[in-house]
């Protein structure tokens, strides 16, 4: 999540919308009221076809039709911006604007869930049912050996992410035996 992403207030012109939409870069500006609660949003499209920029901001903005909270699961967001929208304007409990998820943001998530970046060793492991993903486990946790994440694929691959492996290509005969 972006933090403090720019806004317009509501009670503003469009021209101030206009100007901070342009100083700031974005394609999508939000707009508050004076406590900071999410009123809409106006588009950079929406924004170039203002005929009156003494209009308030909050008159011409879309209302958002769905937001994110801080507390939300990465999941939600994923289901979200994978199938309709592009953004995502994250409100606390009193609905004010505390941030923006954005599809970058989204794969940082993931990114930082998955362990990815982290030193260890990725194990890919080709599994008949979840059960052998289980016995992988408990056969690493013998070993003592830190977990950082599992990953499951769609066709019964498991990728399972480790720390503290002296031969990677030992381990894996290993679990490979174990499985058999």
């Amino acid at each position: 999540m972006t933090p403090d992403p720019p806004v317009a207030r509501a009670d503003a012109p469009l021209s101030e919308a206009q100007a901070v939409a342009a100083q700031s870069g974005v394609a999508v500006l939000f707009v508050v009221d004076e406590a900071g609660r999410l009123v809409g949003f106006l588009t950079r499209k929406a924004l170039a076809a203002v005929p009156d920029g003494s209009l308030p901001a909050g008159k011409v903005a879309s209302a958002p039709t769905v937001t994110m909270s801080p507390n939300d699961p990465l999941e939600r967001a994923v289901v979200l911006l994978s199938e309709r929208y592009l953004l995502l304007p994250v409100v606390d409990e009193g609905k004010r604007l505390v941030g923006v998820l954005t599809n970058v943001g989204l794969l940082r998530g993931l990114a930082q869930m998955a362990g990815l970046g982290e030193e260890g060793t990725r194990i890919l492991i080709r599994t008949s049912s979840s059960s052998d993903a289980y016995r992988a486990l408990r056969a690493l946790e013998a070993k003592g050996l830190p977990l950082v994440s599992v990953l499951r694929g769609r066709s019964g691959e498991v990728v399972i992410h480790v720390q503290g492996v002296q031969d990677p290509a030992q381990l894996l005969a290993e679990l490979e035996g174990q499985l058999r």
